[in-house]
């Protein structure tokens, strides 16, 4: 379901009960690994233990509550219109009675990014690079080769969908992060940020943002309308889950 705060913002929730459920089993081991993983992440960000857990389970919480919230960033005209109907209903002595009113839409695509599944860890992200950087020029190498090497991957493994917009197995991006960070790693505590950075990324770029550009003419000249929400629609995407699943391989695999 979409409701449109505004015409820049977009909040959308699942409907569907197979992804309802979904998400919802899904919530139970993400509770208990994500706050974690995010309290571990923001040590580096020069944070004492107990500011860092406390820290880690807000940004969890706050990416739940910001999943459903998207900024609009693009409006494509994809030609043509469609015919939609509409229900509403009239009172006659209190009874409802109901009228069927057409309406004509045009055909859009809405280009979209998300709060909780692309704004917040991108920011994490960048958080990230800036502290390797600093600490220590190796490891931001490191990294970077980390992102490109998934951005590849994830962009030879993602395809268009139409109506949906761009998928990518879900495995595939932390598992290149995961074990392209192991490689090139030695000391087990700096293999988390990296890992995490190079999931990250490299889906977002790979997946939302390189096979959007290639596709977007077949969104707006084939598929028809759609929206294409950077970081999910509603519901935690790829960007979000690859970082969190990137630092759990990577810690399996170390």
């Amino acid at each position: 379901m979409e409701n449109g705060l505004d015409k820049r913002i977009i909040v959308s929730f699942p409907t569907h009960p197979f992804y309802f459920m979904f998400y919802l089993i899904l919530l139970i081991p993400l509770s208990l690994v994500a706050p974690s993983v995010f309290g571990f992440l923001t040590v580096f960000f020069g944070l004492n233990l107990r500011a860092a857990i406390l820290v880690g389970f807000m940004i969890f919480l706050l990416s739940l509550l910001f999943s459903p919230v998207n900024i609009v960033l693009k409006e494509y005209m994809a030609g043509g219109y469609t015919l939609s109907f509409q229900q509403r209903y009239v009172f006659f002595y209190g009874i409802p009675i109901p009228i069927i009113t057409p309406v004509i839409i045009a055909r859009k695509i809405i280009l979209a990014i998300n709060v909780g599944g692309a704004l917040i860890p991108l920011t994490i992200s960048i958080f990230l690079l800036y502290r390797l950087l600093i600490i220590n020029i190796n490891y931001f190498i490191a990294s970077l080769v980390a992102i490109i090497i998934t951005t590849i991957i994830s962009y030879m493994f993602s395809r268009a969908i139409p109506g949906a917009g761009i998928a990518v197995p879900g495995l595939v991006p932390p598992l290149t992060s995961a074990l392209i960070t192991i490689l090139l790693v030695q000391e087990p505590i700096y293999v988390i940020p990296i890992a995490y950075v190079g999931g990250v990324l490299g889906s977002l770029i790979g997946a939302d943002i390189l096979r959007l550009k290639k596709e977007l003419y077949k969104f707006v000249n084939i598929y028809g309308s759609s929206f294409l929400s950077i970081g999910g629609a509603g519901t935690f995407d790829g960007i979000y889950l690859s970082g969190i699943f990137a630092v759990a391989l990577a810690v399996i695999l170390v």
